[in-house]
C-alpha cells in the first residue's frame, strides 16, 4: 500500500467530490487511508440501501434516529430526513458514502443523497464514490464551484505508483489500474483477473478458499453467521483477511460486518447448501430481512411469508415492499396481500393499498380488512363510502383489535356527517371491543371529537390525554400525528394560538420524515388555522395552499377545509374574487361528500364575505349554517345585519359554553358596536389582546375610534390602519382609514372604483349592490373603458368587445343602452367622456384603484432606486393597496390581459423590494411575509423562494426553513432549474442534537 497525497486533498476541498471509476480502482482503500480531523461518517451502499428507509437508519446510526414508518410523498420525506440528518451532525463532518452504483435514478435513496447534496451546511463536506456517475443531476454544484470531480484516469497508478507497488514494466500492461497492479504484484503475473482471483484464492488454506465461496452467497456476513455455517476458524481467517485486503473488507457503517469486494464477488462461485441455516441464524438475531432474502433464494414461499410481519414490525413499510416483491404473484396467499397493502397504505400510497386488500379479500372480508379499506375511504373517498364497509363487515368477535378500529372508523365517518350520537355510540363501542393500546387510543381520539362538537373540553382535553399516552405506548406514530394535530385544531377553537403551535411543532417533523403527506397536510391547515388566529396572513396562506395541493393531488374530501379558510385570507386581503372562488369550491366539495362541519365553515364564510355587498345573500347563508348545527360566527352576522342584539346574546352564550374565546370576544364587540357601549368593546379588546389575535384587536380599535369621535379618534383608527396594513389585512385597512376620515370630516370622493381583486364601485363609502347595474354589459362596459386607462375607444371597437357575435345595427342600439346605464349608475358627468365616435374614461374625474396604485408603486420603486427616506412608506402603502388582480373574476378577456400583467408585475417589483429592505434590516418575520406574498403570486421567483429560506434560518425557524426549502427544490424541478444548495444560517446554538 502507498500513500496518494496527490488524491487525498482533493477529497474535502469543496461541499461534494465525487469519485468515478470501475471496479478495482482503488477508490475505498483512498478513502480508508485519506487522513482528516473532521468527525466521519461512513456508509457502503448495497441493494437493500435503494430505499430511502434504511438509507437513512445506516446514516443516522449514532447521530439520531429515523422513524420506520413511512408516507405516501417519498420526495418530501428524503428533503425532511435530510433535512434531519445536517442538524444532527457535526457542522465539519465529513459523510463518505461508497458503491453508489448500487443507486438508480428514481430510487428514493438518490432523493435523499441529492437532498444531503443540497441541504448540508457549507463546512460540511459529501463524498460519493462507486462505478457509475450520481443518479441525479450535479450540473448547478459544478457551476457554482462546489463539485470536485475524481475520475478512473486520476485514480489510476501513475508510473511511479505501479514501479513502487509491482516494479518495473507492470504500468503499459495494467494501465495503472490499481486492482491489476496490486495481483500482479501478489502472483507476479498478468493473466486474466479471473484466472487471478482463483489463482490468488488458490493459493490459500482448503479452510479459507471454503469459507469465502459460503460469504460469496451473501451481501454481507459476520464471523458468527459464518461460523454456524460450518467455519470455526472465521474469527482468525476473516479478519487476516480484511487486513491483508485480500477480497474481503469491513463494513464500515455496520460494525461487525464484513463483504466480498467487488472482485471476489464477480469471479467467486458461491457455495450452495448454506441457506436454510443462513435462514434460521438471521431469524433467530432479528435479522428478519436477510433471514427473507436467504429464504426466497430457497424459493421457500411459506417461510417469507412467516415472517413478512417481523419485517414490518422491524423495518417498515419500504423492507416489506421489497421482500413482498420477491414472492411470485402465484405463490402469494391472502396474508401476503394484505401486508403489502398495510405496506402501501403506511406509505399513504391508497390505491395500491386498495387493489392489494381487494385481492386478500379473495378468502373474505375480515375485520382487519375491512377497517383498513375503510379508512382508506374516510381519507379519501369520503365518510359515506368509508360506511358502507363497515357495513358490510358482519362482526365475529374472532380479532377484537381490528373489529375496534373498524368501529373507531365508523364512529370518525358519522361525525365527519355531523350524525353525533352515532358517533359516539360507535366510539364506546370502539373502547369497549380494544384490546389493544392502538385501539383504545384510537377510540378516545374519537371520543375527544364527539365531545369538542358537544362543546365539552373537559371530556375532550381527558380523552386525548388518555389517547395520547395509549398511542406513544403502541408506537403509533400516525396515531400521535393524528391527536396532536386534532388537540391543535381545538386549541385554535379556543383561542389559544401559541398551544396549538407547539402541538403542531411537536408533530409536523414527524410527519416530515415519516412522508405521510395527508397527515402533513393536515398539520398544515391546523397550523395555517393557529397562524391566521395570530395575524399571520402570509405564513397562513402558504400553509393553506400547501395543505390544499396535498389533497387535491389525493382526490380528498378534506380539501373543502383549507379552501374554505383561504377564502378567509382572500377575504381580509380585500381579494373578493378569489374569496367567493374558494368558498364556493369548498361549498361544492363539502357539499358532495355532505360532510357537515365543512358545509357549516363554507356557508359562514359566504355570509361574511357577502354582507357589505349583498345583504340578503348574506342571510340566505347564514341561516344555512344555522339550520345545520350551532354556529358562533352564523349568528353574529345575523345580528350585524338585522343590528339584532338578541342574537349576538345567543352566539356569547353558545361561544362561553364552548370554551371559543374568539367568538365570545367577537360577540362582545359586536355588541358594542350596536349598543355604543365603551365598556364591552374594552372588554373584546382585553379578550383579544389575552388570546394575540392582533386582527381582532385592529376590529375593536376601530369601532372605538368611530365611537369616540373627533382628533382621539382619529389618531386611534390611524393606528389601528398601520397595525392592518402591517398584516396584509387590507379589509380592516380601508374600514379604519374611513373611520379616520369620518372622524375628520375628510369626504371620500362621491364615487371610486374597486378593480383589484374584484370590481366594486362605491358611492359616498358604500358598495353599489348588482341588482344597481341592471345589465351586466354596463358594468363591462365600464370595465373596458378602465383597462385602456384613459385612452379612446371607437363606439364600433367597444361594440364588437361586448357583442362580438351579434350583427351591426344590433350592436349600436345595444351599446347606446349600456352606456346610458352606466352613466346613470355612475351619475352624469361622473367620468365617461364621448368625443365624437371616440368613448374613454377621465381618470381625473373619476378615480379607480388600480391607477392610484400604479402611481403609488412607481414613486416608490423610483424613491428606493434613490435611496430616498420616503420610499419605505410609498411602498408599503403601495402594497396595502393592492387587493389582487386587476378584474380578477375575468381572467379571459383579452381586454383585461395587459393591466392586469402590468399591476402584478409591479406589485410583485414592490414586494420584492419590500423583503430586501426587511432582511437587511434584521426584520426577518416581515421579510418571510412579504416573500410568501411574492411565492403566492409567483411561485417560481426563485430569489424570493432563497430569502424566504435564508430569513427563516436567520430567525430560528430552522425546521420551517427546512420545509420552504424542499418547497423551492420541487418548483425549480418543475421547470428543469437546478436548484441552489440550502442558504441556511447554521448556528451551534440552535441546531438539534439526537
Amino acid at each position: 500500500m502507498i500513500r496518494r497525497p496527490r488524491l487525498e486533498g482533493l477529497l474535502c476541498a469543496t461541499r461534494l467530490t465525487t469519485l468515478v471509476a470501475p471496479a478495482g480502482y482503488g477508490k475505498t482503500t483512498l478513502l480508508t487511508q485519506a487522513h482528516t480531523d473532521r468527525p466521519v461518517v461512513w456508509h457502503t451502499c448495497q441493494e437493500g440501501h435503494r430505499l430511502v428507509q434504511p438509507m437513512a437508519s445506516a446514516l443516522a446510526t449514532g447521530w439520531t434516529s429515523v422513524p420506520s414508518v413511512s408516507g405516501e410523498d417519498e420526495s418530501g420525506r428524503a428533503h425532511a430526513l435530510a433535512g434531519l440528518l445536517a442538524d444532527a451532525w457535526p457542522e465539519d463532518v465529513l459523510i463518505v458514502l461508497d458503491d453508489i452504483h448500487v443507486l438508480r435514478q428514481g430510487d428514493s435513496a438518490a432523493g435523499l443523497l441529492e437532498a444531503l447534496c443540497l441541504q448540508l451546511p457549507p463546512s460540511a463536506r459529501l463524498v460519493l464514490s462507486g462505478r457509475t456517475p450520481a443518479p441525479f443531476s450535479l450540473r448547478r454544484l459544478k457551476v457554482d464551484g462546489e463539485l470536485t470531480e475524481i475520475t478512473a484516469a486520476q485514480l489510476a497508478f501513475t508510473t511511479e505508483e505501479t514501479t513502487v507497488v509491482a516494479g518495473n514494466d507492470v504500468h503499459d500492461v495494467t494501465g495503472g489500474w490499481p486492482i491489476a497492479v496490486r495481483l500482479v504484484a501478489e502472483t507476479g503475473t498478468v493473466e486474466e483477473l479471473g484466472d487471478l482471483v482463483d489463482e490468488v484464492v488458490g493459493r490459500e488454506p482448503r479452510q479459507t478458499r471454503e469459507l469465502l465461496r459460503t460469504a460469496a452467497a451473501f451481501d454481507r456476513f459476520t464471523i458468527d453467521l459464518l461460523t454456524s455455517l460450518g467455519h470455526p476458524k472465521a474469527a482468525v481467517i476473516l479478519p487476516d483477511l480484511a487486513r491483508r485486503g485480500l477480497f474481503v473488507e469491513h463494513v464500515r457503517a455496520e460494525p461487525g460486518w464484513f463483504a466480498l469486494v467487488p472482485l471476489a464477488r464477480e469471479f467467486l462461485e458461491p457455495a450452495a447448501g448454506v441457506h436454510a441455516a443462513a435462514a434460521r441464524w438471521f431469524t433467530s438475531r432479528g435479522e428478519y430481512v436477510r433471514a427473507v432474502d436467504s429464504l426466497a433464494a430457497l424459493e421457500d414461499w411459506p417461510g417469507v411469508t412467516a415472517l413478512l410481519g417481523d419485517v414490518l414490525r422491524t423495518r417498515g413499510a419500504d423492507a416489506v415492499l421489497t421482500a413482498t416483491s420477491l414472492v411470485p404473484e402465484e405463490e402469494r396467499t391472502a396474508e401476503v396481500w394484505q401486508l403489502e397493502g398495510v405496506a402501501h397504505q403506511l406509505r399513504g400510497e391508497w390505491l395500491p393499498a386498495a387493489d392489494r386488500f381487494t385481492q386478500a379479500t379473495a378468502d373474505g372480508l375480515t375485520a382487519e380488512l375491512a377497517w383498513r379499506m375503510a379508512w382508506i375511504q374516510h381519507l379519501r373517498g369520503g365518510p359515506q363510502d368509508a360506511l358502507r364497509i363497515c357495513d358490510e363487515y358482519l362482526p365475529d368477535g374472532a380479532d377484537p383489535a381490528a373489529e375496534s378500529m373498524l368501529l373507531s372508523t365508523a364512529a370518525s365517518a358519522h361525525w365527519a356527517l355531523g350524525d353525533l350520537e352515532s358517533a359516539a355510540l360507535k366510539a364506546v363501542a370502539a373502547l369497549e371491543t380494544a384490546t389493544s393500546d392502538a385501539g383504545m387510543g384510537t377510540a378516545h381520539t374519537v371520543l375527544a371529537m364527539v365531545a369538542a362538537a358537544q362543546g365539552k373540553r373537559d371530556e375532550l382535553t381527558e380523552h386525548y390525554d388518555i389517547a395520547l399516552d395509549h398511542a406513544q405506548k403502541a408506537g403509533d406514530v400516525l396515531g400521535v400525528i393524528r391527536i396532536r394535530s386534532n388537540r391543535a385544531s381545538h386549541h385554535v377553537e379556543a383561542g389559544e394560538h401559541g398551544a396549538a403551535l407547539r402541538e403542531i411543532e411537536e408533530m409536523l417533523p414527524l410527519a416530515d420524515v415519516t412522508g405521510f403527506a395527508t397527515y402533513r397536510a393536515i398539520g398544515l391547515h391546523n397550523r395555517g388555522e393557529a397562524l391566521l388566529g395570530l395575524g399571520r396572513l402570509d405564513e397562513a396562506a402558504a400553509d393553506f395552499h400547501a395543505a390544499q395541493k396535498v389533497f387535491d393531488q389525493a382526490g380528498s374530501w378534506l380539501a373543502a377545509a383549507p379552501l374554505v379558510y383561504l377564502g378567509e385570507v382572500h377575504r381580509l386581503r380585500g381579494d373578493r374574487a378569489l374569496a367567493a372562488f374558494a368558498l364556493h369550491e369548498a361549498l361544492r366539495l363539502a357539499s358532495a361528500k355532505n360532510t357537515v362541519p365543512h358545509l357549516v365553515l363554507a356557508h359562514v364564510g359566504l355570509s361574511e364575505l357577502f354582507s357589505d355587498d349583498d345583504p340578503d345573500l348574506a342571510r340566505e347563508h347564514a341561516r344555512k349554517a344555522l339550520e345545520l348545527g350551532e354556529s358562533v360566527a352564523a349568528l353574529l352576522v345575523l345580528g350585524w345585519l338585522d343590528h339584532d342584539k338578541g342574537l349576538c346574546q345567543e352566539a356569547a352564550e353558545i361561544a362561553t359554553r364552548r370554551g371559543d374565546r374568539a367568538g365570545f370576544a367577537r360577540s362582545l364587540r359586536l355588541r358594542g358596536v350596536l349598543e355604543r357601549d365603551p365598556v364591552l368593546l374594552d372588554q373584546a379588546l382585553t379578550l383579544w389582546r389575552e388570546i394575540g389575535n392582533p386582527l381582532g384587536e385592529v376590529r375593536v380599535r376601530t369601532a372605538q375610534a368611530a365611537l369616540i369621535g373627533g382628533a382621539a379618534g382619529e389618531q386611534l383608527a390611524l393606528e389601528a390602519r398601520q397595525q392592518a396594513a402591517d398584516l396584509g389585512a387590507r379589509v380592516l385597512v380601508e374600514a379604519a382609514a374611513a373611520v379616520a376620515e369620518t372622524c375628520r370630516k375628510a369626504a371620500r370622493p362621491a364615487l371610486f372604483i374597486q378593480t383589484l381583486g374584484g370590481f366594486r364601485v362605491l358611492r359616498d363609502g358604500e358598495p353599489l349592490p348588482p341588482a344597481a347595474w341592471q345589465s351586466r354589459k354596463a358594468r363591462d362596459l365600464v370595465k373596458i373603458l378602465i383597462a385602456r386607462r384613459g385612452r379612446p375607444i371607437t363606439r364600433e371597437a367597444l361594440g364588437n368587445l361586448l357583442w362580438p357575435d351579434e350583427e351591426p345595427e344590433k350592436v349600436a342600439n345595444r351599446l347606446a343602452v349600456a352606456l346610458s346605464t352606466a352613466r346613470s349608475v355612475l351619475r352624469a358627468g361622473t367620468g365617461i367622456v364621448a368625443e365624437g365616435d371616440a368613448i374613454r374614461l377621465d381618470p381625473d374625474v373619476l378615480p379607480v384603484d388600480v391607477a392610484a396604485f400604479l402611481a403609488d408603486a412607481r414613486a416608490g420603486l423610483a424613491a428606493a432606486q434613490r435611496n430616498s427616506s420616503e420610499a419605505q412608506s410609498l411602498l408599503a402603502a403601495a402594497e396595502s393597496a393592492y387587493h389582487g388582480d386587476f378584474l380578477e373574476e375575468d381572467p379571459y378577456e383579452d381586454w383585461a390581459a395587459r393591466l392586469r400583467e402590468e399591476a402584478r408585475l409591479i406589485y410583485l417589483q414592490v414586494v420584492a423590494v419590500l423583503a430586501a429592505r426587511a432582511e437587511s434590516g434584521g426584520e426577518h418575520a416581515l421579510a418571510s411575509r412579504y416573500c410568501l406574498r411574492v411565492l403566492e403570486r409567483d411561485p417560481y421567483d426563485e430569489p424570493a423562494h432563497l430569502m424566504l429560506v435564508r430569513v427563516l434560518a436567520a430567525a430560528g425557524s430552522h425546521g420551517e426553513a427546512r420545509r420552504s426549502y424542499q418547497t423551492y427544490v420541487t418548483r425549480m424541478r418543475e421547470i428543469e432549474v437546478d436548484p441552489h444548495p440550502y442558504p441556511g444560517v447554521f448556528s451551534g446554538s440552535t441546531r438539534r442534537r439526537a
